[in-house]
């Protein structure tokens, strides 16, 4: 993509900012901090996981937002049997470009019998932004993946319309190195009129993506049916579901309740996200 002038706003530069974290299952069955990597302005927080059974990492950038020609990754990482829940601080915002993309980069592995949950805040693109974004996910042959992203269309509240951001949002999803399911959304420009387009978003405001892989994906199918206004399906042994909706909280209700009935059908975990979620 051509990134243009190099023009960013908001009075900075660009930045680029890393994050890695690493669990490890230790020999007495309980899953420990094995690496940490921080680069401004992507830093990692570890709250008190109350009754969750595995421990939590927050995803925090303390930029306070996102501007065009930023450059973030953050890389997550689980050894052979360890767990994990990955969050988000709060919404990250992506700023007005005068040109440049911002570049977000996200990996996740998991290696043989582990889990994680990657459950990211919304990702709220303001007027004329340009993000291009891409979550890479490796798993083992019998890793198991709960996770999604939202992304809100505009600040709405504000009265704010769309009339020329862009968007390039990518999936790799790979088991045993095998690529098993991809995923593209393409729009430049992202503004209301092809918002409002029938075949394609429905005059929606918000967008969520939602993808699970676990040991039964018939189970996860069945959960996902038995919760209001969600449609998904299998794509191989994967289950994948995409929602759509006007009002981005109603949206962000549907996609927690989804969220919540599938962590704790297939995992066991209790039936309720992380309190950042509330904040």
């Amino acid at each position: 993509m051509d990134e243009g002038h190099n023009t960013i706003g908001l009075g900075r530069p660009a930045v680029s900012g890393r994050s890695l974290v690493a669990f490890a299952r230790d020999a007495a069955g309980i899953v420990r901090l094995a690496d940490l990597e921080q680069r401004d302005p992507l830093k990692i927080l570890f709250p008190d996981p109350l009754d969750e059974k595995q421990p939590v990492a927050v995803l925090a950038n303390t930029g306070g937002g996102v501007v065009g020609g930023d450059r973030l990754a953050s890389d997550i990482r689980l050894g052979e049997g360890a767990a994990a829940l990955v969050v988000g601080q709060a919404a990250e915002k992506i700023y007005r470009s005068w040109g440049p993309f911002a570049h977000v980069d996200n990996r996740v592995a998991v290696g043989a019998g582990g889990r994680v949950e990657w459950f990211p805040q919304e990702t709220i693109l303001f007027d004329r932004a340009r993000l291009d974004r891409r979550l890479t996910v490796d798993l083992a042959a019998d890793a198991a993946f709960l996770g999604g992203e939202i992304v809100v269309f505009g600040r709405r509240a504000r009265g704010e319309t769309l009339t020329g951001a862009a968007l390039a949002d990518r999936w790799f999803l790979r088991q045993a190195g095998r690529l098993v399911w991809a995923d593209a959304t393409l729009a430049d420009p992202l503004d209301d009129a092809l918002l409002a387009r029938p075949a394609l978003f429905g005059g929606a405001q918000a967008m969520a993506t939602f993808v699970c892989v676990c040991a039964d994906p018939a189970a996860a199918l069945a959960v996902a049916r038995a919760q209001p206004e969600i449609s998904g399906g299998l794509v191989g042994q994967i289950f994948v579901a995409r929602l759509l909706d006007s009002d981005p909280a109603a949206l962000r209700q549907r996609y927690v309740a989804l969220w919540c009935a599938l962590r704790s059908a297939l995992f066991g975990l209790p039936a309720r996200v992380s309190r950042l979620w509330h904040v």
